[in-house]
């Protein structure tokens, strides 16, 4: 009896151990568990930041229904995401972009017209899209003479030499004996961009043999340039007609009146001004500056609708010899308008302004 008795608490203990362990919600087992899963759920969160894909490992969820689906990825960028082109190319040999949903800002387009008309009013030009330009300044001083051959100025804060504290030197200082070097520092105001677009220029020594292109894609003689990005060749044309033909309205129809302009000089953020301040000493510098040529050599995309530009401006100093400039602009497309957000200056050769 008592063997019949032990062999009968054996099945059961047997029977016991082989039911499945339930595990309670706050169990160390569960958690680790269900970590597992959800770093194979989201093993594919902090890729390469490419377009929309599947993981493969992604850990499958519950529905409603008590079926499976599978998480879909989610696509993760940083600020300054710019997609790699994947040159899908058609049966012709062609490439295949896909077609822009704006349409084209062009030059009679209505919006474009209305920001390059103005009313004259006793205090200056008064611009459709909110723009003020300054009525100009008879010169008076004897060291103004030097700087506007024209007898007026435009920018009301220039300063006659460098005083530490009180001045910076202005974005076009260094074309030296053309434009005034110095500007009130109080219209200055230094708050750096997040990212700087523009870009970088080169320099041995003193002398500066134009921009590091990077190795970037120049879209600059992309013949798609208008259908991918429209309104931008446009925005290039306006910054032409500014530096070579010296009509400060192609530049009036790139600058959003409620933004400031970044300034970087040598490559180096310098200070940022207000839209006003920067188109009446771009104004200055166009009339005071005898130009040779403007020519523009790269177009940069930097980051999804950022573009920056760059090329060289050659003019004749107060002696005659021609000298250059290397600029660089940023623009955006800002509520479907190509707004200008950075510029820099470096001269072709430098010399040290100010203290």
């Amino acid at each position: 009896m008592k063997a019949h008795s032990w062999i009968v608490v054996a099945f059961v203990a047997c029977a016991v151990l082989a039911i499945p362990r339930s595990t309670s919600a706050g169990s160390p087992v569960l958690a680790a568990q269900r970590k597992g899963d959800q770093n194979k759920g989201n093993g594919g969160q902090h890729g390469n930041g490419g377009g929309p894909s599947h993981s493969k490992g992604a850990g499958p969820t519950k529905t409603n229904n008590g079926g499976l689906a599978h998480a879909r990825r989610e696509t993760v960028r940083t600020p300054n995401f710019v997609p790699k082109p994947t040159n899908p190319h058609n049966d012709n040999g062609n490439i295949d972009k896909p077609k822009a949903v704006r349409s084209r800002i062009a030059p009679n387009n209505p919006t474009f017209q209305a920001q390059r008309k103005f009313t004259k009013t006793a205090a200056g030009r008064v611009y459709d899209n909110g723009l003020t330009l300054r009525r100009g300044t008879k010169v008076n001083a004897p060291w103004q003479k030097k700087y506007f051959p024209r007898g007026h100025f435009h920018f009301p804060f220039y300063r006659p030499a460098f005083v530490r504290g009180q001045c910076f030197v202005s974005p076009f200082g260094f074309y030296l004996g053309i434009c005034a070097p110095y500007i009130s520092a109080s219209e200055c105001h230094v708050f750096p961009p997040a990212v700087a677009f523009i870009d970088l220029p080169v320099y041995s020594g003193t002398l500066c043999n134009g921009f590091d292109d990077m190795g970037a894609e120049n879209y600059l003689n992309d013949p798609n340039l208008d259908r991918d990005h429209p309104g931008l060749a446009n925005a290039l044309d306006a910054l032409t007609e500014t530096f070579q033909d010296g009509n400060i309205d192609g530049l009036v129809s790139l600058v959003d009146p409620n933004m400031s302009i970044a300034i970087y000089m040598r490559g180096r953020y310098r200070y940022s001004l207000s839209a006003n301040d920067y188109l009446d000493l771009t104004r200055d510098a166009i009339q005071s500056t005898q130009t040779v040529e403007f020519s523009l050599t790269y177009l940069h995309q930097r980051a999804p609708d950022v573009f920056s530009l760059s090329g060289r401006h050659t003019y004749r100093d107060e002696n005659g010899n021609v000298q250059t400039m290397w600029v660089s602009f940023v623009l955006q497309d800002i509520g479907g308008e190509w707004t200008l957000t950075q510029a820099g200056y470096a001269p072709a050769r430098y010399q040290k302004l100010g203290g």
